[in-house]
């Protein structure tokens, strides 16, 4: 996964000037530049409300990089949501695309909410959890409300965080897990206690900074041997930092300098995508811990042992720039298995 997805990176502006976009595979945690200063991009030379139209060509530069995109803002700011509890979605017209308008939320909280078609294995009343509702209706409970945004042309995706931040991803019994469509079974140490903390890559304020301390959308610990499972809501994308113990590792910047297990639960269409990362453990000069991510039946596999041995189909920091490495599927269902801790 390594964030696949087209990301929306807009910076506000005056009333004089228009939101500019820029339009990427912002899919690298924040390696570089937003590693250094986790905010929005400075944008010079903005265009002037009067002086663009819909669809017009656009250029400017963000952060010393000349960017062009598609003029897609209208000058027009719509109203926003009052509700804290579920999405509003905007009706389109015949080019406006379906918009879930996300709601604004405290920065640095954590949750108090509790591209190859693969083979997969529905049932009405199996009791494994790597079944799944044969009717595709899935379960929402224990999910919090719904803030995401499409563009149906495919120019912009933006992730559900959760209302509140976080309550997108829960823990849930292995009794209930083949209710939910995006499913994660995570397998403890052999020796050693271990911790987990789950993330969505944008911060509470809509940042790309929600992978920094003290963000957490959710947290666990695993006993040695211990099995736990994670359900995510469509439209998803996110994180986890695992290390053993509960002394959390942190980047100089802040940011959770561990091993990563990386995400994307989308909805609509099916698709799915996942790595395992060690670019921020191995920047920081932390220890890398052994990560190892797969689907229920072994494929799809992203994996490395402890210090970055075996490195298997993920990322260490010499990949920064690469996309497309670990797992992608399109799927009714995901159920992937993590085993923490991971030797070669």
């Amino acid at each position: 996964m390594h964030f696949k997805n087209t990301f929306l990176l807009a910076s506000a502006l005056t009333a004089s000037t228009a939101v500019a976009r820029r339009h990427g595979h912002e899919r690298r945690h924040a390696h570089k530049a937003e590693i250094e200063e986790p905010q929005l991009p400075t944008v010079t030379d903005a265009p002037k409300i009067e002086d663009r139209a819909v669809g017009d060509i656009v250029t400017a530069t963000i952060d010393g990089v000349l960017e062009t995109w598609i003029n897609e803002w209208s000058g027009q700011v719509a109203a926003e949501s009052s509700s804290s509890s579920s999405s509003t979605i905007v009706v389109p017209t015949t080019t406006a695309a379906p918009i879930v308008e996300a709601t604004a939320t405290p920065a640095n909280v954590e949750s108090s909410v509790s591209a190859t078609p693969v083979a997969s294995s529905s049932s009405s009343g199996g009791s494994s959890w790597t079944t799944y509702p044969e009717d595709l209706s899935f379960s929402r409970d224990g999910f919090g409300g719904t803030n995401y945004k499409i563009e149906v042309l495919g120019i912009e995706w933006t992730g559900n965080t959760g209302i509140p931040w976080g309550s997108n991803i829960i823990e849930v019994d292995e009794a209930d897990a083949s209710k939910y469509q995006f499913v994660a079974r995570f397998e403890g140490s052999e020796n050693n206690d271990w911790t987990v903390i789950f993330w969505n890559k944008k911060g509470p304020n809509g940042l790309m900074d929600g992978f920094f301390n003290p963000n957490k959308a959710l947290s666990m610990t695993l006993s040695p041997g211990e099995i736990k499972y994670v359900a995510f809501d469509e439209e998803s994308t996110g994180g986890w930092a695992a290390f053993e113990g509960d002394d959390t590792p942190l980047s100089e910047y802040g940011s959770y300098a561990a091993t990563w297990g990386e995400f994307t639960m989308r909805g609509r269409p099916n698709f799915a995508s996942w790595d395992v990362s060690c670019i921020q453990a191995q920047n920081a000069g932390k220890s890398i811990q052994g990560m190892k991510i797969c689907t229920h039946d072994g494929q799809g596999c992203s994996s490395m042992g402890n210090g970055a041995s075996g490195v298997n189909n993920a990322y260490t920091s010499a990949e920064t720039d690469i996309n497309g490495i670990g797992g992608n599927v399109l799927v009714d269902a995901l159920r992937l298995v993590v085993n923490l801790d991971y030797a070669e």
